[in-house]
């Protein structure tokens, strides 16, 4: 009988996991640690409105009032640093210990940030949590010039947010294109167009081999390919992806591969712990190969279904995968997998700022991507979820309403 709950991190899939737990009726202890000094919150706002000064990067997933009322005891500034599998406890930096009947990890990750000459210099910076958000934001000054190392979403969200608040912007992304691991070619140009028209300058297939202090505190990067050095920096972002955190699961000898390698209900190799959120690697029914997340509608939405299944209510974890971005005057948003070698439809006209692209399989929606046409996002998942047929020079035509596409 499960009469004790564990959550180890305190991010967005941490909270839900807690919280959900109770909402399906559990009624034993709910502990959820986390090792920062903040309750849980949320990272979206860190790359979009706080960088532009005019929102909060610090967003809370639920306020503290609010474990309060559902009884969940929140520990901050706990850092888990064992699991004791046969004792069924974890055990922490500062001595203290949980035992629980069922553990969740979901320890997220770390900012990734290669090592090369000059990479921890001062002002050479990652974007993860909210200090580094505020750290970032400190630096952005009208006139001045920002470096970012990485041009996938955070790397694009930092550079939109530093030309917006009057800075010069440097992208040296590795890559043949933007955002190359999920996006296909044409959203790819689409963005480069766009922030080429703002000012940004962006360079393919260059990254930096060295970093170092120039005169009066700024950065001078040095790409590999042999180019001449960047213009003097007042900060480098490097925006370069994560890195699971999964040491603790490691350690403890769950199987690891890419993340936490667990079932559908998000159970690991122990049946006794659960992982979710951007650390856990999951099945789904509508591809062969596993999947390891880090967005928030996953973390989210994986965390309410491990939570249920905590409780005692087996959740099947089966979401199509969803993202969002803030770009200037741009929403940008994306469901399902893309690939290469698909059908492909634009919908709508990129020069006028409002437009989708699907890849289609069969006649069905597979994947699609919208800028500024929200709506086209959402019927084109209800329709992914029902492998509905579509006609595709209807789906095409924009003067059509895109609830007429179907062939059934």
């Amino acid at each position: 009988m499960t009469t004790s709950i564990v959550v180890v991190g305190g991010g967005q899939a941490g909270a839900w996991i807690a919280r959900s737990a109770r909402d399906a009726g559990f009624e034993g202890t709910v502990t959820l640690l986390g090792d920062e000094a903040h309750l849980p919150y949320e990272r979206p706002p860190l790359s979009k409105a706080g960088l532009l000064g005019v929102g909060l990067s610090y967003s809370p997933v639920f306020e503290k009032e609010e474990y309060e009322k559902l009884g969940i005891r929140f520990e901050s500034k706990k850092r888990v640093i064992a699991i004791e599998r046969s004792a069924r406890r974890v055990i922490c930096a500062d001595g203290t210990h949980y035992p629980y009947d069922r553990l969740a990890l979901a320890t997220g990750g770390q900012a990734r940030r290669p090592i090369f000459p000059g990479s921890e210099l001062p002002g050479v910076l990652t974007l993860r949590t909210v200090e580094d958000a505020a750290a970032i934001a400190a630096r952005m000054r009208p006139g001045g010039h920002a470096v970012i190392v990485g041009g996938g979403w955070i790397g694009l969200e930092v550079a939109a947010a530093a030309l917006q608040r009057g800075m010069s912007v440097t992208v040296l992304e590795g890559a043949e294109r933007l955002c190359a691991r999920s996006l296909p070619p044409f959203m790819s140009d689409f963005l480069l167009r766009v922030h080429s028209s703002r000012g940004v300058r962006v360079l393919t297939q260059t990254s930096t081999g060295r970093i170092r202090a120039g005169e009066g505190g700024k950065l001078i990067a040095t790409p590999l390919t042999g180019e001449s050095d960047v213009e003097p920096a007042d900060f480098v972002v490097l925006g370069v992806g994560l890195v699971p955190d999964v040491e603790l699961a490691v350690q403890s000898g769950l199987h690891v591969d890419n993340g936490i390698v667990v079932d559908e209900t998000g159970m690991s190799s122990d049946p006794s712990i659960f992982a979710a959120g951007d650390v856990a690697n999951f099945p789904l029914s509508w591809q062969s190969a596993r999947l390891r997340l880090e967005s928030w509608a996953n973390a989210q939405n994986q965390g309410i279904a491990v939570g249920r299944t905590m409780a005692g209510e087996p959740v099947r974890y089966d979401e199509l995968p969803w993202f969002w971005s803030d770009q200037y005057d741009m929403n940008i948003q994306m469901v399902g997998l893309f690939a290469p070698g698909r059908l492909e439809i634009l919908r709508g006209d990129p020069a006028k700022g409002s437009f989708s692209l699907f890849q289609l399989e069969e006649g069905r929606i597979v994947a699609a991507a919208s800028v500024n046409a929200a709506r086209d996002l959402k019927r084109a998942r209800q329709m992914i979820k029902s492998a509905t047929v579509v006609d595709a020079s209807a789906l095409a035509n924009s003067t059509i309403s895109i609830d007429r596409v179907s062939l059934a």
